[in-house]
């Protein structure tokens, strides 16, 4: 019995130690919430890539987290839409461009931004700047296939109705990003992709009753959820009802992560493995 029980010990050991180095050598993708306060930023790291949704807040510290996490290089910066909380780092990056602290490669932004200030700003500091709609892909984070799901092209939509959604994938396993899209724009989404799903959801506007609808989450099925939020915001994000929401859909509440409450979050995905928190 006890050859038995070696036997099976030593196979176990060699089955984890197996595993262990194929995951080692595996295409990875690292997905980090960061906490911003009452914004939106996250920093995508991939082995060729570094890119941010969104910037955050203007004081929300962006220049100290990039050099903290020793990033001197972003492949692209996508800003969901123009509201500061979202865009409000862009002057932070367009001055480290300048001094030679970061180089960034381009600025992806959707039409209703077209016209804003930082813009100009960003092309001041030589920038490329880009805009995108639903049907555009960016290869940024291959093997990873990464689309950009709306605004359509040409949308007359502004505000928060006119976030960019994006969603990576693997084919095994996706993560979507969502803005502050709301309710009315989440429906439009499932129109043009009926058979929409997602392993992680960026709960769309900080967690906001204004978003993350039943029709919505029942199409999803997320298995994690990631709310950036301030601590004792003034707005009441996350809202109780989305969070109950949330925890009937997931039926993990341990998956619902919170800058309010946890800090940065940092995914860890694997190509065609898994994804899990760090």
């Amino acid at each position: 019995m006890d050859n038995k029980i070696l036997l099976l010990n030593l196979l176990c050991a060699l089955f984890l130690a197996c595993t262990h180095g194929s995951l080692e050598n595996q295409d990875k993708l690292y997905i980090e919430m960061l906490d911003v306060g009452q914004g939106l930023s996250f920093l995508i790291k991939s082995k060729d890539c570094n890119s941010l949704y969104d910037t955050g807040t203007p004081n929300s510290g962006l220049d100290t987290m990039l050099q903290n996490r020793d990033i001197k290089t972003l492949c692209s910066v996508v800003l969901s839409h123009r509201h500061n909380d979202h865009t409000g780092g862009i002057a932070t990056l367009a001055k480290m461009a300048k001094n030679g602290e970061i180089r960034i490669k381009r600025v992806i932004y959707a039409s209703d931004s077209a016209e804003e200030p930082f813009i100009t700003l960003l092309n001041e500091a030589g920038i490329e700047t880009q805009e995108i709609s639903r049907g555009d892909t960016l290869a940024d984070f291959l093997p990873w296939t990464t689309r950009i799901l709306f605004p359509v092209k040409n949308s007359s939509l502004t505000e928060n109705a006119a976030s960019i959604a994006m969603r990576l994938s693997d084919s095994q396993n996706s993560f979507l990003f969502m803005g502050d899209l709301e309710a009315p724009q989440e429906k439009s989404i499932l129109e043009l992709e009926p058979l929409l799903s997602a392993t992680a959801l960026q709960t769309g506007h900080h967690g906001s009753k204004t978003s993350s609808s039943w029709d919505f989450l029942a199409q999803i099925q997320p298995k994690m959820a990631f709310i950036s939020a301030g601590k004792n915001n003034s707005y009441g994000h996350p809202h109780p009802e989305t969070l109950a929401k949330l925890r009937l859909i997931l039926q993990d509440s341990t998956q619902i992560f919170r800058t309010d409450t946890d800090g940065s979050v940092e995914l860890e995905w694997v190509y065609r493995v898994g994804m899990w928190s760090r």
